[in-house]
């Protein structure tokens, strides 16, 4: 009979080293990672960074100072702000304005204001305006309201007669006190007969109608003769 072969196993492991007291223990050997592309580890320099983290802007994304707007109209440093209503005249508190204008030149503004010139624009309703943008002009309603009077009474200062005629009326100081803030807000000039009036009665004319005076006379004497021409 053949002999049998006998197995061989593979080389056999190296024996652990002996170790002794007081020796250190062997390392394990570790593979070491693959060393990264150079490019990889290049640090960014400061600008690149910065350019990388900054969100990209175009040009006309970028904010740019804006253009002070111009203003759409200019105040004239001539006129007070505001509504002419607003001005207070010398007086006008306790009701002692000295009016220099007579009943007669009173009337005529009124019917003016509510007449022929009721459409001009300075005659227009202090910030009152139509769909249009427009001033709106004064009715005898509205007109009544600023002076703070009735329609009744302003409708008996217009008939009454004579120079002063109807100087004992609440109108009369009211609608001065009106036309005279309009002339100073609209910086107009005193007009001729305002200057007269200013230097024969200084202090103003008086509240006094000529129609309700009554005057003693003697025989052949004209109560008209004690009478200046403002019927005072």
């Amino acid at each position: 009979m053949p002999k049998a072969v006998r197995r061989t196993s593979g080389p056999r492991a190296e024996p652990y080293p002996a170790i002794k007291p007081g020796d250190k223990l062997p390392t394990p050997k570790t593979t070491a990672p693959k060393s990264a592309p150079k490019k990889a580890l290049k640090e960014k320099t400061s600008p690149e960074v910065n350019s990388a983290s900054a969100p990209v802007t175009s040009e006309d994304s970028a904010t740019k100072p804006k253009k002070a707007t111009k203003k759409a109209a200019t105040v004239s440093t001539n006129k007070p702000s505001g509504s002419f209503l607003d001005i207070k005249l010398d007086g006008e508190d306790d009701n002692t304005i000295p009016i220099y204008d007579t009943c007669s030149t009173i009337r005529q503004k009124i019917n003016a204001l509510l007449g022929k010139d009721n459409h001009k624009p300075e005659n227009g309703m202090p910030g009152e305006f139509d769909k249009q943008g427009n001033p709106k002009p004064y009715t005898k309603a509205s007109f009544c309201r600023a002076l703070d009077t009735r329609p009744d009474m302003l409708a008996r200062f217009l008939k009454a007669k004579q120079m002063m005629g109807g100087a004992e009326s609440s109108v009369y100081p009211k609608a001065y006190a009106f036309f005279e803030k309009k002339r100073i807000f609209e910086g107009k000039k005193k007009t001729p007969g305002r200057e007269k009036v200013e230097a024969d009665r200084p202090n103003g004319l008086p509240l006094r109608d000529p129609n309700h005076m009554r005057i003693l006379v003697g025989p052949g004497e004209n109560p008209r003769d004690f009478l200046d021409e403002y019927g005072q």
